[in-house]
């Protein structure tokens, strides 16, 4: 992450959502990063004390409620429901 990165938000994974314990991103977060060029990115939380920081200053999310297209009834999306960052366990 650069030093002109914004991060819009944390995003907490679904339980159940297995990860090999032996990679860094195991914390079972993510942040949503917006780049100085206006790209948005994804990026592991690898610590934490890193996600303790981060959720002081932004919101913390977890997938909420499927979006359906009215015609089709297709999942399209996901709702981001609002959750506080000290009722999460982020493991790591």
């Amino acid at each position: 992450m650069n030093v002109n990165d914004e991060v819009i938000a944390l995003l907490v994974d679904e339980p159940g959502n297995e990860t090999s314990d032996d990679l860094p991103e195991n914390t079972g977060a993510h942040r949503l990063i917006r780049e100085a060029n206006g790209k948005v990115s994804l990026e592991p939380v690898e610590s934490q004390e890193e996600f303790d920081r981060m959720a002081k200053d932004t919101g913390c999310f977890r997938r909420g409620r499927a979006i359906r297209d009215p015609k089709t009834f297709e999942v399209i999306g996901y709702e981001m429901e609002e959750v506080s960052p000290s009722l999460l366990a982020v493991t790591g």
